[in-house]
């Protein structure tokens, strides 16, 4: 997308209620036109025109809290009935807003023309034009975030996938000879002394000179888990789970190998090959 299709959707559903207050302008001056054309005081063109031009500027003028009401007052989210009257309780704010603005901006306009708008309150007045600005409030509202919502804007692109990192891989010393081994070559692993004894897919064995418990930590995020005091296993490498008398339990991983689990580890190693099926 360009930077002015951008600009044309940021933009777009204020155009919207732009275009309806337009139509509206056209068809209340029509009216007032056709109504007031046989009384006494009958109201002209322009000054018909003006009036609703008003009207429209301080619309657009509240519409940002429109805007905000519609999207952080809905009841549809937590807390939807204190929401709802909190949306009602502006509803009349704005629209008394609206009522004594747009009778400011015609004083205003009047007089750089040299003419006179007088401008007296009047609540009968003010309740008149309330009934009309609740469906003008429910619809400026509506129809902006509608518009939003066809054009797609402000809508969350699903994050891209985390990118495939490689397995851990460990570093082996003995004497002169170092071996490295992938996290996924290595089944489970035991505590042995000062070392950890790794026990390897091909079924090769080899001694680390480190702890179990660090061991565990560097691999966790590989899968493996504490499946005893002495043991990590590799929950990708498990077959197959049995169930032992007492609360113990036992790994079957692919190659045949067995390992048990101990009473104490056996709720997260349930937890964690739970995972593997969702």
């Amino acid at each position: 997308m360009t930077n002015d299709d951008a600009k044309w959707k940021r933009y777009a559903p204020l155009l919207v209620v732009i275009s309806l207050l337009v139509v509206a302008i056209t068809g209340n001056v029509a009216q007032t036109l056709v109504n007031t054309r046989h009384s006494a005081y009958p109201v002209g063109f322009f000054t018909a025109l003006l009036q609703e031009i008003a009207s429209a500027i301080v619309w657009l003028s509240v519409l940002p809290v429109i805007v905000w009401a519609f999207r952080n007052l809905s009841p549809f989210r937590p807390f939807g009935r204190v929401r709802l009257l909190l949306q009602a309780g502006l509803i009349p704010v704005v629209s008394l807003t609206h009522f004594v603005m747009t009778r400011i901006l015609l004083v205003v306009i009047y007089a750089a023309a040299g003419k006179a708008y007088e401008f007296h309150f009047n609540w009968s007045y003010f309740a008149n034009d309330l009934s009309k600005d609740v469906l003008n409030y429910i619809l400026f509202g509506l129809i902006y975030l509608g518009a939003e919502r066809l054009l797609g804007i402000g809508a969350t692109e699903p994050p891209p996938p985390p990118a495939a990192r490689a397995a851990p891989v460990i570093e082996v010393r003995d004497g002169a000879q170092v071996t490295y081994v992938a996290a996924d070559d290595l089944l489970w692993a035991e505590a042995a002394g000062n070392y950890v004894e790794l026990h390897l897919a091909s079924g090769r064995k080899l001694l680390m000179r480190a702890t179990l418990a660090r061991l565990a930590a560097r691999l966790e995020a590989a899968d493996f888990l504490r499946v005893h005091r002495s043991r990590i296993a590799n929950m990708a490498a498990v077959s197959a789970v049995e169930n032992l008398p007492g609360g113990d339990a036992v790994l079957k991983l692919n190659g045949g190998a067995r390992i048990a689990v101990s009473r104490s580890y056996r709720a997260r190693v349930g937890e964690a090959l739970a995972r593997r099926v969702r």
